[in-house]
């Protein structure tokens, strides 16, 4: 659903973008420090200090959402890198549902949860071997990440796991419907 106002965020991200471009920061540059912040979080998921793990959730989401923009406005697109900001965030996904079954989210809702973000970027790409665009659905990544944020800042842990487990595969099945119907 994020993905709609996509060209209204990168007009807004731009000023940043060209910032960071004038400073000779790349785009894998960000794709890479946004590994590291995952990382980072899942650390503080792990040792209970949630709302540091918040700060670099958020920081992690930054840098993804500005590799982007930068990538776009400074017309430094490449395959490879579209492939690498795709890898890192499957790693940061993985990364951040398996601090959370530490944490003590039960693993069969983490499990669901991982499943369904993981599939989400599946059926996309696959999808996308078919058709146009399939960049459909109710829970793609930015929106996981804006509930994970949510509930670790307001405490409900638990719940918006729960939320993003059955929110992904939802898209999940939005995305083969949508592929079935432009392929028909």
């Amino acid at each position: 659903m994020l993905s709609r106002i996509k060209p209204w965020t990168t007009e807004l991200a731009k000023p940043f973008a060209n910032i960071l471009g004038r400073m000779g920061i790349q785009p894998n540059h960000l794709t890479i420090l946004g590994l590291f912040f995952g990382l980072l979080s899942a650390y503080y998921i792990i040792s209970g200090k949630i709302l540091i793990a918040a700060l670099f959730v958020l920081l992690s989401s930054i840098c993804d959402f500005l590799d982007g923009a930068l990538a776009r406005t400074a017309n430094l697109t490449t395959n490879f890198g579209g492939f690498l900001d795709s890898v890192v965030d499957r790693y940061v996904d993985v990364i951040l549902f398996l601090s959370l079954g530490i944490y003590g989210v039960d693993w069969v809702i983490v499990g669901l949860a991982m499943s369904g973000s993981l599939l989400v970027s599946y059926t996309r790409a696959r999808a996308e071997n078919v058709i146009e665009r399939c960049d459909v659905g109710i829970a793609e990544r930015g929106e996981r990440l804006l509930i994970l944020l949510l509930g670790l800042i307001t405490g409900y842990v638990y719940e918006v796991v729960l939320i993003i487990a059955v929110l992904s595969h939802i898209t999940v099945l939005q995305r083969i419907w949508h592929t079935y119907s432009r392929t028909r």
